[in-house]
């Protein structure tokens, strides 16, 4: 397989975006979230598919990132202001930064290759930093500790979706 070529999506990268992510969380998730969880996302497609249109033809201060080999998303990263409405909702206030990576996921033949933490480094400008990580995903808490992260001593049961799955951040202080 081709070195992956990273570059921010476009507006014509909603639709593989979305589908890549959606089955890389039920692959990563499996046993952890419902049987209806894909479902349930593909319900609000059309909504989200415009939603990383706009956001991709206008990103702000959001950082996302994809990654592509023959044609295809291997990877997908992004880093957006935070709290999060859901955050601010749940009463997840002050974050404990100013900014999320709210996503990284890789194709499974991606792993171990050194994309993760290519993609990071792309998109991390240095500043403080947290995610969530849902509990139980070992490897990705590995991962994040090797940059830096630390547990937060909190929980959080993820929505209706995520079937209430437990999780929790982690975050990282600037310069990481």
């Amino acid at each position: 397989m081709p070195q992956p070529i990273l570059r921010p999506p476009t507006p014509d990268d909603a639709e593989a975006w979305f589908t890549f992510l959606l089955a890389e969380q039920v692959r990563t998730y499996d046993g952890l979230v419902p049987a209806t969880f894909a479902e349930q996302h593909l319900e609000a497609r059309a909504e989200c598919l415009a939603d990383l249109a706009a956001s991709f033809a206008s990103p702000g201060t959001a950082r996302r990132l994809v990654a592509e080999a023959d044609g295809e998303l291997v990877g997908v990263a992004g880093i957006v202001d935070a709290p999060q409405d859901w955050e601010i909702g749940a009463g997840f206030t002050p974050a404990p930064a100013a900014r999320q990576l709210e996503r990284l996921y890789l194709r499974p033949d991606q792993h171990g290759t050194g994309l993760a933490a290519a993609m990071f480094a792309d998109v991390d400008d240095g500043r403080a930093l947290y995610l969530w990580l849902i509990d139980g995903n070992a490897r990705a808490q590995r991962f994040y500790r090797r940059l830096g992260f630390v547990d937060l001593d909190e929980r959080h049961l993820a929505g209706s979706s995520w079937g209430g799955t437990p999780m929790h951040r982690m975050v990282r202080p600037a310069g990481g």
